[in-house]
């Protein structure tokens, strides 16, 4: 949804990461092999190539990148499928921002320029 993305977007930047969307899982695939990132948050919905399919890409190509998932399923089964495609984190939408600073201090060391994709 753009309106979700852009939103998380919005979000992320107010807490001064560098941010590059992704339109869909392919897309994603062909931007995180040409340019390096700190942090990967993957929607779970993306159209084309969904988030645990790019993500298992991902792995399966060697990138090491933390992987967050974001969906609005907060189920226990879909947390433990992000796990098994490789995924770090799961963050639930709509995104809390108390929820997303921890995921970024966390994964991040709390670097000031984090970056997003």
């Amino acid at each position: 949804n753009p309106v979700n993305a852009l939103l998380a977007q919005i979000l992320l930047q107010r807490e001064g990461c560098r941010v590059e969307r992704a339109a869909s899982g392919e897309e994603a695939i062909d931007i995180i092999e040409t340019r390096a990132f700190d942090l990967i948050f993957m929607d779970l919905g993306l159209p084309g190539l969904d988030g645990i399919g790019t993500t298992r890409a991902l792995r399966a190509s060697g990138c090491k990148t933390p992987v967050i998932a974001l969906t609005a399923n907060a189920y226990e089964e879909d947390r433990r499928a992000c796990m098994a495609a490789g995924m770090n984190d799961f963050l639930t939408k709509p995104i809390e921002i108390a929820a997303l600073r921890s995921r970024l201090a966390t994964w991040t060391q709390s670097q000031p320029e984090a970056r997003s994709a």
